[in-house]
């Protein structure tokens, strides 16, 4: 019996939102109704089913949602009820869209209260909590009336996830550590050890376990967990203690993608020399607890480096520009990353698993990984794909995201993923290939079967595993198009020098390429973050001085760590 190989999601912290409202995006923009225009086989689309469940609503309902556990602060949440927008809490949104007036709620409220109460009337006094802002995409969203050529500046405007969120989420979805409220200005939940001794809590852990109990009652054959969390803040030390209690419980396969934010995080009484200290001890405790308890995990950032004061360098990729320190913008490219990363085994009818994949790039108990970007894919407008790759030459295709890695070129396991390159793209046919009949790659009869012999011939000793569907990244609303620049043409693709879309003219989509990666090379990552461990006194942190961290905790983390590294040895090799 063929089973539907779910995956449970878990979003940890507020970074790791603003990227999965961005991934839950994508995959509905992937959606098919009936006959559509896309001429894609049924077996190279997602199988949504993966990562959604169905269900029925209050009024019998079908209803579709994300198989999803999200944790953020209070006042994160903003428009949206923390019990979702199912079952019509959605009138909660906008006071202008009912039919009954606030006057008349605060009425009811109070004789609620009078007649299971003892008070007087009198005696009570009912405040009313001030309505979140909406966003004006949400409020266009809510009406039906949302315009694909209207600039809604979300870039600007967005002050949350929430304001760009287009998919809807089950009720048992979110939950909202109680008594920590957002501050932009600083980490409400500071250090790893604080979000460990949450989760201990029995306010928090009771129900959340409950929850993903009965996600997992659902399913008929879960094969595993994708958990992003925030790393540089307490969220790490909940997902910590979940991937704990997940491997407990349910040892199913788990792939974590810490995220870093594309700026420097503060601490409430840290200056700048302790907020350093702070994120350097958070990274340490969350790679120990990471190397025990994920089959694999996947730093991800949109910056060159972390782990400094200073001098924080953000990536580019060609072709896109975006505001260095913008949440939205930011996880956008993130999200774009994990959802064609994770293709190879979320398509219809293919063979790959979450532990497979997770396996072939982590020899030798490499859990750790690195993320390679390349958006657009840098295809130039006719050209094909054979002769993109032939002139490539020595330039790299791909962009890290993972900070402080660059795997290099030889003795790479990776697993590499491209999309949105159709198949007439591949090559000439032979009455009109010229010099193409002279490459070797000549002979491929497939986009995957291409880029493996690329990477064979560009890479020296390296193991490749290829994938690739013709679906390509959809750019359009909530997604934000505006980065890519006046060179790329609607469809995604490099126009010739000089040429520039047409005005007002937007991207509605894009071929891009994502690979996840694993070389020695790694290991100075891991060497990078354990010689900042050299400046940082623990005594002089109070954040970590009032969280329960013993030394002795803390020092056994530095000596893992170590011991983790030494994974990375030429040595060890395979």
């Amino acid at each position: 019996m063929n089973h539907t190989r779910e995956i449970l999601t878990f979003q940890f912290g507020t970074y790791a939102n603003y990227v999965g409202a961005h991934f839950w995006n994508q995959q509905e923009a992937n959606f098919k109704y009936g006959d559509e225009s896309d001429q894609v086989a049924e077996e190279q689309l997602p199988n949504n089913d993966i990562l959604y469940r169905e269900g029925l609503n209050a009024l019998n309902r079908t209803t579709y949602t994300p198989r999803l556990l999200s944790v953020d602060l209070v006042g994160t949440l903003g428009h949206i009820p923390v019990s979702g927008e199912l079952y019509g809490n959605f009138v909660q949104r906008d006071h202008e869209l009912l039919p009954l007036g606030t006057g008349e709620e605060l009425e009811q409220a109070r004789q609620r209260v009078e007649e299971g109460s003892d008070y007087a009337s009198q005696q009570l006094e009912v405040k009313e909590q001030p309505k979140a802002a909406i966003s004006e995409y949400q409020r266009d969203l809510l009406k039906q009336s949302v315009s694909p050529g209207k600039d809604y500046r979300l870039a600007e405007t967005a002050n949350s996830w929430a304001d760009f969120l287009y998919a809807r989420y089950h009720p048992r979805t979110m939950n909202v550590l109680p008594g920590l409220v957002r501050d932009p200005s600083v980490q409400a939940l500071g250090t790893y050890s604080a979000g460990s001794e949450l989760w201990q809590g029995v306010d928090f852990n009771d129900e959340f376990c409950d929850r993903i109990r009965l996600y997992v009652e659902e399913c008929d054959g879960l094969q595993g967990f994708h958990v992003l969390f925030d790393i540089d803040d307490g969220f790490g030390g909940l997902a910590g203690k979940c991937l704990e209690h997940l491997n407990d419980e349910y040892s199913r396969t788990s792939f974590a993608l810490p995220l870093h934010y594309p700026r420097a995080t503060s601490y409430a009484q840290a200056d700048p020399r302790l907020a350093h200290g702070i994120r350097v001890v958070n990274s340490v405790l969350s790679y120990h607890h990471l190397s025990e308890q994920a089959t694999m995990f996947t730093p991800l950032s949109t910056l060159e480096s972390i782990w400094r004061n200073s001098n924080l360098k953000s990536r580019s990729l060609p072709g896109v520009q975006w505001q260095a320190d913008n949440l939205y913008q930011t996880s956008a490219l993130l999200a774009a990353f994990l959802d064609t990363a994770t293709l190879g085994y979320r398509l219809r009818h293919t063979p790959e698993s979450l532990l497979r994949f997770c396996d072939r790039v982590t020899p030798a108990d490499r859990k750790m990984t690195a993320a390679g970007l390349a958006l657009p894919l840098g295809l130039g407008q006719g050209q094909d794909l054979i002769e993109f790759l032939d002139q490539s030459g020595d330039r790299a295709l791909l962009t890290q995201l993972t900070p402080g890695c660059e795997p290099g070129t030889a003795y790479v396991v990776q697993s590499v993923t491209a999309r949105g390159i159709p198949a007439e793209r591949l090559k000439r046919p032979r009455e009109q290939a010229g010099k193409q009949l002279r490459m070797a790659a000549y002979g491929c009869d497939s986009v995957s079967h291409m880029l493996q012999l690329y990477y064979q011939c560009s890479y020296h000793g390296s193991v490749t595993n290829a994938a690739a569907s013709p679906l390509p990244l959809r750019t359009q609303l909530p997604f934000p198009y505006e980065m890519f620049g006046g060179g790329i043409s609607g469809d995604g693709f490099h126009l010739p020098a000089q040429a520039e879309r047409v005005p007002g003219s937007r991207v509605d989509s894009a071929p891009m390429l994502a690979a996840l990666q694993n070389s020695t090379k790694l290991g100075e990552h891991l060497d990078h973050l354990h010689a900042q461990t050299h400046r940082v006194q623990l005594a002089k942190l109070q954040a970590y001085s009032t969280s329960g961290l013993e030394r002795d905790e803390y020092d056994a983390a530095l000596d893992h760590l170590l011991e983790f590294h030494d994974h990375y040895a030429d040595s060890q090799y395979l």
